[in-house]
């Protein structure tokens, strides 16, 4: 399956919030960057719609019931997942390895997931759920995914009323997540279906669940929240922000932007190695004997360097080749164009 530039280019705009808000944000005082907005779960959201977007339909050409699938994203990700789980532990002890991505180990279970642990949980669940759709025979059918993400909308709203009257930490945002992906998986049909019927049913089940959106989000973000808290209303910004924004780069504002593209071919690395370069380039400037602002400056740029460096010589010798030899294993030489996924 060929790639999508604008799909890229929207990782591409969440790598660059991600470098922002890890090495550039600290140097600022921004208020509405720490308070009306929160970049790095943009960017987490945005990486978790083109998610959404993409796999299902991936997965539903292949040919072989999901089973080159597997082994090829497993060649292409769990190498440099490894890599950035030794390099978290060696430079970021107190960080949880097992989760790269995530610079510091979260308390309690949070009530927003995504800000907490990070991209990688919500991913590795819709992957099971579209596998299993897939072994199911399910996974082309548009008013079932339809349906999977207003049950998953529903557990959210459940688990948010739950916390509220019984006081009790539970991860409400994580069903949310999962079920924007499967909104976003509704969204890809609406606009590279071969049939103009069934993309006209994509689009009108995609509208409805939106309009369902609308009226539940706001709802489980204050109910949510517990009383003394003041942050739902900068997450509850911040996720509105990310559906508008996917939803008008998958439609009437398309990123084909080179720089983002490049980014976005990075992104899954870059996301990864980025705590662990950070850390990096703070231990840098010390060791060179810089301190105040030169310091502080010198870390941004060092870690810039760092982090593009690393995902760059990441996606040269490990991604780009072991795509190559998942595809070779699998034989999926001639891959199937995208207009071929059909709805049911």
């Amino acid at each position: 399956m060929e790639r999508l530039a604008h799909i890229d280019a929207l990782r591409g705009s969440a790598a660059l919030l991600l470098i922002f808000q890890t090495l550039l944000l600290p140097l600022s005082d921004g208020w509405a960057l720490q308070h009306a907005l929160d970049p790095g779960l943009l960017a987490v959201l945005w990486f978790l719609l083109c998610c959404g977007f993409i796999v299902p339909a991936s997965l539903h050409t292949s040919v072989d019931g999901g089973r080159g699938f597997v082994v090829r994203r497993l060649l292409r990700l769990l190498p440099v997942y490894l890599l950035a789980v030794l390099l978290t532990a060696i430079l970021l002890p107190t960080a949880p390895a097992w989760l790269p991505g995530v610079a510091a180990p979260g308390g309690a279970m949070a009530f927003e997931v995504i800000g907490a642990y990070g991209a990688l949980l919500p991913i590795l669940l819709f992957y099971g759920l579209c596998l299993l759709l897939q072994v199911l025979g399910l996974l082309h059918s548009v008013s079932l995914r339809t349906s999977c993400a207003l049950v998953l909308l529903a557990v959210a709203l459940l688990l948010a009323l739950a916390r509220q009257l019984l006081g009790t930490e539970l991860p409400v945002t994580l069903p949310l997540a999962l079920s924007l992906m499967f909104f976003a998986s509704l969204r890809y049909e609406a606009k590279h279906e071969s049939s103009s019927y069934a993309r006209r049913r994509a689009r009108e089940y995609a509208r409805y669940t939106l309009r369902i959106y609308l009226l539940v989000l706001p709802i489980i973000f204050l109910a949510g929240w517990s009383a003394d808290a003041t942050a739902w209303p900068r997450d509850l910004l911040t996720y509105a922000l990310a559906i508008v924004t996917f939803l008008l780069v998958t439609s009437r504002l398309p990123l084909r932007a080179p720089p983002l593209v490049w980014l976005g071919s990075l992104s899954y690395s870059l996301y990864l190695l980025l705590p662990a370069m950070q850390r990096l380039s703070e231990l840098l400037p010390q060791a060179l004997g810089l301190t105040g602002p030169t310091a502080s400056l010198a870390g941004a740029v060092f870690g810039l360097l760092l982090a593009l460096g690393s995902a760059q010589l990441c996606r040269q010798f490990l991604d780009l080749p072991l795509a190559h030899a998942g595809r070779r294993l699998t034989r999926q030489h001639d891959l199937m164009p995208l207009a071929r996924l059909h709805s049911r």
